[in-house]
C-alpha cells in the first residue's frame, strides 16, 4: 500500500515534469527557427547589388512594414515576420551598409519570439 502510493507521487511528478520539459523543447525550436531564418535573410541579402536592388536600398524599419523591407509568412510559415532596415555605413565607406534582420515569431511562446541580428553588408 505504501509502495503504490510512493509510486504514484512519483509518477504524477514525472508527468508535470514532462509538460514543462515539452514546453521548453517546442520554445527552444521555434527560438532555433527564427534565428535560422534571420540568418537565411542576411545570406540572401548579401548577395544583391546596392544600385540594381531595392532590397539593399538604405530604408526599412523593424517597427514596422515598408515596402521592399519585410516579408511575412515564409515559406509558408503562419505567424512569422521578417523585417530589416539598412543603413549607410557610420564611416561613409559607400560599399558597405549595415544590415538589421528583426523576426517576429508569433509562434514562438516564451523564447525566440523576437530574434534581432545586425551586420555589414559589402557591394561586389
Amino acid at each position: 500500500m505504501i509502495c503504490t502510493l510512493i509510486l504514484t507521487v512519483g509518477m504524477i511528478a514525472i508527468a508535470g515534469l514532462l509538460a514543462v520539459t515539452t514546453h521548453m523543447h517546442i520554445g527552444a525550436r521555434e527560438a532555433a527557427r527564427s534565428t535560422r531564418l534571420a540568418q537565411d535573410k542576411i545570406d540572401e541579402l548579401m548577395k544583391l547589388d546596392f544600385d540594381a536592388d531595392e532590397e539593399v536600398a538604405v530604408g526599412g524599419s523593424l517597427d514596422s512594414n515598408e515596402a521592399d523591407h519585410f516579408e511575412t509568412n515564409p515559406n509558408a510559415q503562419n505567424g512569422l515576420t521578417i523585417r530589416w532596415q539598412v543603413a549607410a555605413h557610420p564611416d561613409g565607406i559607400a560599399d558597405l551598409r549595415v544590415l538589421t534582420v528583426y523576426i517576429q515569431n508569433l509562434r514562438s511562446q516564451t523564447f525566440g519570439r523576437e530574434v534581432e541580428l545586425s551586420t555589414i553588408i559589402r557591394n561586389w
